[in-house]
């Protein structure tokens, strides 16, 4: 129901801003596997574009985030006649999304909402242009994150299903190994086909107590949530193939059991530098520079998203000093620049991993977020 108390001081601002999207999603590893409830693709499409606006050197979230609605329903299949209508359901939908922190012995719970209401400026749209407030209680799953799986939003935002999106985020945190390797009840929870829950986020059970699950049958499961991925990721960076990985012992007759799921990356790297990154003015003098030094499209293909734009500055400018330096020039260019990107991409990548693998550690032994909303 309106409130035809509300003022204009209390509507979402105009544009304040320019919108400045870098097209690079850093997601915080908690976040990305967790169970996320299932959402409009546009929700999701809204939060990445909100995402990609955070930088490597913020310190802070924004009081807001904006951006232009003609930036997130483009071949979204919204038609122009109710795209402020699926504009206000996504928001709606991202207001309801609460994150939860529990101990492993259920002894201590919380949660926090995703966005903030607490400000005038609150979720909302004035003019075409969609302003998202984060909450700053967050902040920390947003702002310097270390832990994080990365993904450029070429693809992504031309995506029309939850689930590929899904897939699309969780792949490109194995595009290194290649390999992806899950149990089904973990499955179950990062593709939200676990147990149907009730408004309190409970279980709901049938006439004999039985829990009810979504897609109870594994080659149900299996088929329902791979079919639009499979299609819609085919000419993607994480387009892959799966295999079921079966029970090796039953005890009693019948059928194994799938256990686990196998999903293979056909390409584990690209090695070819994307068009997309040369149609961005900052990114393609960043490769130009690189170029300059010698270095290979192949390795600032494969090294460059590893470092980000903050870590290739970083690298440049340490030649830029060697170049300058009486007695510590660089005497090849070619062998020493490409043997330095790549050096310096994989130690990156193993702190990242050993980061990684300790915060799944502290996942069981401490506090453990998840995504979810209270409907």
């Amino acid at each position: 129901m309106s409130n035809k108390k509300v003022t204009a001081a209390s509507l979402p601002l105009g544009l304040i801003y320019e919108p400045q999207h870098k097209e690079l999603v850093k997601q915080h590893w908690n976040v990305t596997f967790s169970r996320q409830r299932k959402m409009s693709v546009l929700a999701k499409r809204i939060m990445a574009r909100v995402l990609d606006q955070i930088r490597d050197d913020d310190f802070e979230l924004r009081p807001f985030y904006q951006l232009r609605i003609s930036d997130v329903v483009i071949e979204a299949g919204v038609k122009p006649e109710t795209v402020y209508k699926e504009v206000e359901g996504a928001i709606l939908e991202l207001l309801a999304v609460i994150w939860t922190f529990k101990s492993p012995d259920s002894s201590e719970w919380r949660a926090r909402h995703l966005l903030d209401t607490s400000k005038d400026e609150t979720a909302g749209y004035k003019n075409g242009i969609i302003s998202i407030p984060l909450n700053p209680a967050l902040s920390d799953y947003f702002i310097n994150v270390a832990h994080y799986t990365s993904y450029q939003l070429s693809h992504y935002m031309r995506l029309k299903s939850w689930y590929s999106m899904r897939f699309f985020e969780i792949l490109s945190a194995f595009k290194d190994t290649g390999v992806w390797e899950v149990t089904i009840e973990e499955y179950r929870t990062l593709m939200d086909c676990g147990p149907v829950l009730d408004k309190r986020q409970q279980p709901k059970k049938d006439k004999t107590g039985k829990v009810l699950m979504k897609y109870p049958l594994a080659k149900d499961l299996v088929h329902y949530t791979t079919k639009e991925p499979l299609e819609e990721l085919a000419e993607s960076d994480v387009a892959f193939t799966m295999q079921p990985v079966y029970e090796a012992e039953r005890a009693t007759r019948g059928r194994p059991k799938i256990v686990r799921l196998r999903f293979e990356l056909n390409q584990k790297q690209q090695t070819k530098i994307p068009t997309s990154w040369l149609a961005d003015p900052i990114t393609a003098a960043l490769i130009e520079r690189l170029r300059a030094w010698k270095v290979t499209d192949r390795n600032i293909a494969l090294h460059a998203p590893t470092l980000g734009r903050e870590g290739v500055k970083k690298i440049l400018r340490e030649w830029d000093l060697k170049a300058i330096h009486p007695t510590d020039r660089i005497n090849s260019k070619e062998k020493y620049c490409n043997t330095a990107i790549s050096r310096a991409a994989k130690q990156l990548l193993a702190e990242q991993k050993a980061e990684a693998l300790q915060v799944r550690k502290d996942l069981q032994l401490g506090l453990f977020a998840t995504a979810a909303d209270n409907s």
